[in-house]
C-alpha cells in the first residue's frame, strides 16, 4: 500500500509538505504542488478519506434525507442540491425515510453518524414538536420544502397555500362552481397548506368545498384513477378537479376516458409540481408549478454557508407557486 512517505520520497519534499498540498494547497507554490500530484499519480497513491476529514475537522460532505428515491419529485430537489455543492468540490450523501416518521428520525441519525457537515431534511411525517426538538439539539440541520416557523431561517420552501389558491381562481375565472379536489394523505404538510389555499380561494368567490368533494389518494397514477372513479360515483355534478400532484391528474384523466368523459370539454383537471409528465400526457396538462430545482438549489447553499458559519443572507427562503396553462381547463360545457 503506498503511503504519504512514499510520495514524499518520490517528490523529493517533506512529508509535512505533501499533506499541505493534499489538505492545504493553497499554502504551497505551484512547482511543489506539480511535484506532488505528478508523484501521486505515477505511484497511484490515494488519500485516507477518513484521516484527512479528521484533521480538516469537515467531511465537505452535506447528508439529505427524502421519502423516496422512486419519485421524479424528490430526484430534483436531490439534483439542485447536488449541484449547489459540485464546484465547491463538496459531496452530498442521501438516505430514504420510506414515508414514516421513524425513517425520517433513522435517516438524520445516520447521517449524523457519517459525520456529515450539514444536513438537508425532507421531512413530512415528523410533526412539529418533534422536528422542532431536533433543530434546537442540530443548529446545522435545513428543513427542504417545509416551514417549521421557530426556525424560518434554517427552511426553505414553496408558498404551497398560494398554489392552491392559484389553481381555485383558474377554475373560478375559467367559470366553474362544482368543483372538487383529489388531495394527498393529510399527514403531508404541504397538503394541508395546498387544500387550505384552495377551499379559502372558493370560499372567497362564495362557493363551498364539502368534505364530500374531497377525496384522498397516495400521489399516484393509480391512486387519481381510484379516486376520480370515486368522485363521479358519488358527485356526479363536478365539473373541474384539482389534484394535489401531476400524477394523481393524470390518473384522473385517464380514469375520466374509461368512463366516457371528455377532457377539458367534461370535465376539467388542473395539477400540481410541473413534471415532466405533465406536459407529456395527452391532453397537456395545466397545472401549478414549483421550482423544484431552484428549491434544492437553495437547500444546498444554505446547508454549504452553515456548516462553514458563513452569512447566509443572500439565500433565497421562500418560492412562489406559478399557475402553468395548457389544455385541460376550458369552460364547462353546461
Amino acid at each position: 500500500m503506498v503511503t504519504i512517505l512514499d510520495v514524499s520520497r518520490k517528490a523529493g519534499v517533506s512529508t509535512a509538505t505533501v499533506s499541505r498540498v493534499l489538505n492545504h494547497p493553497d499554502m504551497v507554490d505551484e512547482k511543489t504542488r506539480d511535484l506532488v500530484h505528478v508523484a501521486s499519480e505515477q505511484l497511484g497513491y490515494r488519500p485516507n478519506r477518513i484521516a484527512r476529514d479528521l484533521a480538516r475537522r469537515s467531511s465537505q460532505t452535506i447528508g439529505v434525507v427524502v421519502n423516496n428515491f422512486a419519485s421524479p419529485y424528490y430526484g430534483v430537489m436531490l439534483d439542485g442540491v447536488d449541484e449547489a455543492l459540485v464546484a465547491s468540490g463538496w459531496n452530498v450523501i442521501a438516505e430514504t425515510s420510506r414515508e414514516t416518521a421513524a425513517g425520517e428520525f433513522r435517516a438524520i441519525q445516520s447521517l449524523m453518524d457519517r459525520q456529515c457537515d450539514a444536513i438537508v431534511v425532507h421531512a413530512n411525517s415528523l410533526d412539529d414538536a418533534a422536528l422542532a426538538e431536533l433543530f434546537r439539539k442540530n443548529p446545522k440541520l435545513v428543513l427542504m420544502n417545509r416551514l417549521l416557523e421557530p426556525f424560518q431561517s434554517r427552511c426553505v420552501y414553496l408558498d404551497n397555500e398560494l398554489g392552491g389558491r392559484l389553481a381555485a381562481r383558474h377554475l373560478i375565472a375559467s367559470g366553474h362552481v362544482d368543483i372538487a379536489t383529489i388531495a394527498g394523505p393529510e399527514t403531508f404538510h404541504e397538503v394541508r397548506s395546498r387544500l387550505k389555499g384552495f377551499a379559502g380561494a372558493l370560499g372567497e368567490a362564495g362557493l363551498a368545498l364539502p368534505d364530500s368533494r374531497i377525496v384522498r389518494a397516495d400521489f399516484s397514477l393509480a391512486g387519481g384513477r381510484r379516486a376520480l372513479a370515486d368522485l363521479i360515483e358519488r358527485q356526479s355534478g363536478v365539473t373541474a378537479v384539482f389534484a394535489h400532484n401531476d400524477e394523481m391528474a393524470v390518473g384522473a384523466i385517464e380514469a375520466a376516458y374509461q368512463m366516457g368523459l371528455s377532457v377539458p370539454d367534461d370535465l376539467s383537471v388542473i395539477g400540481f409540481d410541473d413534471m415532466t409528465i405533465a406536459s407529456l400526457s395527452r391532453p397537456a396538462l395545466t397545472t401549478i408549478g414549483q421550482p423544484l430545482r431552484a428549491i434544492g438549489t437553495a437547500c444546498g447553499r444554505l446547508a454549504h454557508a452553515l456548516s462553514r458559519e458563513a452569512d447566509t443572507s443572500e439565500i433565497r427562503r421562500v418560492f412562489d407557486a406559478e399557475l402553468i396553462e395548457r389544455e385541460t381547463v376550458s369552460e364547462p360545457r353546461h
